[in-house]
């Protein structure tokens, strides 16, 4: 999602929670870029309705006590961190499993700038943020390359026993991973960056 501008008058009227009006016009203006943000990022329908009111009860909640400052333009930072938090949320069964933690943790020190890669373990908000961007780069590849690639890199199979299961060269395999993680690298920059 992506909203060029904040509405500070319509701000403003939704933090007097019983303006209906203001709120009805609010849902209407922010339901769409949230909903086609969660779905860039492999969310169901449902589920991406499910984000966008988690979302607006918990705006419901903070708004009445929001200060509108233009030059900080906090709320879209805060409505920014929110979303990809409740989209998070979506993710967090998929990294339970210790095998596939581990190939996460391993995918997240390639990802990290150099700086970090001494720092502390991966936290789980770094294996939802990794989950996203798998579920973003999955959307858009060929289904066989996202089979090679999460065969190989993710459950950790070799690369002759990926080859002779989907029947492609094991140097296929080699050069498949290469390039979905080049474009999952791609992906977690632009989550670093976020939609707002």
């Amino acid at each position: 999602m992506h909203c060029d501008t904040t509405d500070h008058q319509l701000l403003s009227r939704v933090r007097h929670s019983n303006d209906e009006a203001a709120w009805t016009q609010f849902v209407g203006f922010y339901r769409n870029p949230i909903v086609k943000h969660c779905r860039s990022y492999g969310l169901t329908n449902e589920q991406s309705e499910e984000v966008a009111q988690d979302c607006f009860i918990r705006c419901f909640r903070y708004l009445p006590t929001f200060e509108y400052n233009e030059a900080v333009g906090r709320f879209r930072s805060w409505l920014n961190l929110i979303v990809n938090q409740q989209i998070g949320e979506s993710f967090r069964s998929r990294v339970q499993d210790e095998t596939i933690k581990r190939r996460y943790a391993e995918m997240l020190q390639e990802l990290a700038a150099p700086s970090q890669l001494a720092s502390q373990q991966p936290t789980s908000h770094d294996y939802e943020l990794l989950s996203m961007a798998f579920q973003r780069v999955k959307a858009v590849v060929r289904p066989q390359h996202w089979q090679l690639f999460e065969s190989f890199v993710i459950h950790g199979l070799t690369a002759s026993e990926v080859a002779e299961q989907i029947g492609v060269s094991a140097v296929m395999v080699r050069v498949n991973a290469f390039r979905v993680r080049n474009r999952v690298r791609e992906e977690w920059k632009v989550l670093q960056n976020g939609p707002f």
